[in-house]
Formats: structure tokens, C-alpha cells, sequence
């Protein structure tokens, strides 16, 4: 509960800040309406070509790019504005000294504490390309729900990766994998189906970004398989176990900036 308050205070004051600066706000709507547009464009090319790929249909392809957004929505606002500077100012500039100083957990407050509420615009769009998809499909109340766990499972995963490569730097302070993630998770944007084999292995057990929108999608069109849903909530939470042991680990390593 402790957590749960500081989470909403920081949000909050984050929202406020947000609020202040309105212009920002029109130019990230702007934005963001784009973005989505340019990815709806790709699909709707791709599919007046063909009336299939690799299995996936033109309405289905658009709730996979809805799911999609919601993911990078709930990442862009609340896992990037943390773990993406982490190694530059937390490691190397020794924000995570101060951290370290706080009566919260250091995990929480180096990848959780700042938000970006403005990202929340992808969502509502996310949410209303899923509804465009789904228009000619109703998901049961059981799929929607299998759904609802996949994307938490999903969001929690999204979080343990990024802490993972912050982790990095408390072995190698210099080294900075944030573009390389960034770009990885662009791959999630499409099924992971039309991949070549060995990439679509990679990014199902080593790197999974199968999780992010394929999968939950694929409950929400199908409906729930118990199997795969238990894979799914498992392989979530022993990457966070991962991620947290470690960030233990790490911290046991860190001497502070100046050493």
C-alpha cells in the first residue's frame, strides 16, 4: 500500500506538470495520431496486396498493432522515463547515491518513481484500433479476461527487460543498450509469424517480444488456452524474479559514483 501511494503521488504530480505546459500536450496528440496512422498505412498496403499473412487477416493485424500500442503506451510512460537514463545518471552521475538514501526500495525508485502521462494518448489510440479490429468479432467474456492477465504478464515482462539492461551498468558503466532495445521492440509491432525461423525463436525464449502483442492477441481472438496462459504467467514472473535478484546483485557491487 506504500508503494500503491507513492505511485499514484508521483503520477500525479507528473499529470500536473504535464497539464501546465499545454502546447506539449497538442504537439504529442499530433504526434501520436501520426505515428499510428503511418503503422495502419504499412497494414493497409500490405493487405491490398494479399488477403492473408502468414495466417494473420487485415482486422486481426489491426488488433495486434492495438494491443501493440497499448504496451508502448504503458511502457513509454511509465518504464522509459526511469530505466532509460538510468546508466548515465544513476551509474555514472550517481542519482542512484540519493536513491539509495530514500525510506522506499531503491528498485522501485529507480525504475517506477517518474511517469510521462502524456504517452497515455497511445493507449486511448491502441484501445480504438482493438475496437476497429474486433467489429466483426466478439470475444468472449473468458477471452477478454485471458487477455487482461496476457498484458499484465506482458507489461511486467516489458519492465523486468528494461531492468535487466539497466542492471548492465553496475558491470559496465559505459555501455548503453537503450537503442538497441528500442529497436528490438519496433519487431513486436507485426506477428512474430512472419519472421524467418531462428529470429522468430529469438524473440519467443531469449528475447521475448512474442509476449508483448502476440500472444495476447491471439487470446483475444481465439480465446483463452489454459497452457499457454500458464506458460505465459510463469515465464512473467520468473523474468521479474530475475530481474530483481539481479538488481540485488548490482547494488551489492555498487560502491557510489565518486569511488
Amino acid at each position: 500500500m506504500k508503494l500503491l501511494r507513492l505511485f499514484a503521488a508521483g503520477f500525479s504530480r507528473s499529470a500536473q506538470a504535464t497539464i501546465t505546459f499545454r502546447i506539449n500536450l497538442l504537439f504529442d496528440i499530433v504526434l501520436a495520431i501520426i505515428g499510428l496512422f503511418v503503422s495502419l498505412a504499412t497494414v493497409f498496403i500490405v493487405y491490398s496486396r494479399t488477403d492473408s499473412l502468414a495466417g494473420w487477416t487485415e482486422a486481426e493485424t489491426y488488433v495486434l498493432i492495438g494491443t501493440f500500442q497499448l504496451l508502448s503506451s504503458l511502457k513509454s510512460t511509465f518504464i522509459d522515463p526511469n530505466l532509460s537514463w538510468f546508466p548515465e545518471n544513476g551509474i555514472r552521475q550517481g542519482k542512484l547515491d540519493t536513491f539509495l538514501l530514500q525510506p522506499a526500495p531503491t528498485l522501485y525508485l529507480a525504475s517506477l518513481a517518474r511517469s510521462s502521462p502524456l504517452s497515455l494518448i497511445q493507449f486511448v489510440l491502441g484501445l480504438a484500433v482493438i475496437a476497429v479490429g474486433l467489429r466483426n468479432h466478439v470475444p468472449t467474456p473468458g477471452a477478454i479476461l485471458a487477455w487482461s492477465l496476457t498484458l499484465i504478464a506482458a507489461l511486467a515482462v516489458t519492465w523486468a527487460m528494461g531492468v535487466l539492461l539497466a542492471c548492465l551498468a553496475f558491470w559496465a558503466p559505459r555501455l548503453a543498450l537503450d537503442v538497441f532495445y528500442t529497436s528490438a521492440w519496433e519487431l513486436a509491432r507485426y506477428p512474430t509469424d512472419i519472421y524467418r525461423r531462428p529470429l522468430r525463436l529469438a524473440l519467443t525464449y531469449l528475447f521475448p517480444l512474442t509476449l508483448i502483442a502476440t500472444i495476447p492477441t491471439t487470446t483475444l481472438l481465439t480465446g483463452p488456452h489454459p497452457l499457454v496462459l500458464a506458460s505465459t504467467l510463469t515465464g512473467a514472473a520468473l523474468t521479474c524474479l530475475l530481474a530483481t535478484t539481479c538488481w540485488r546483485l548490482g547494488l551489492r557491487r555498487y560502491t557510489g559514483a565518486t569511488s
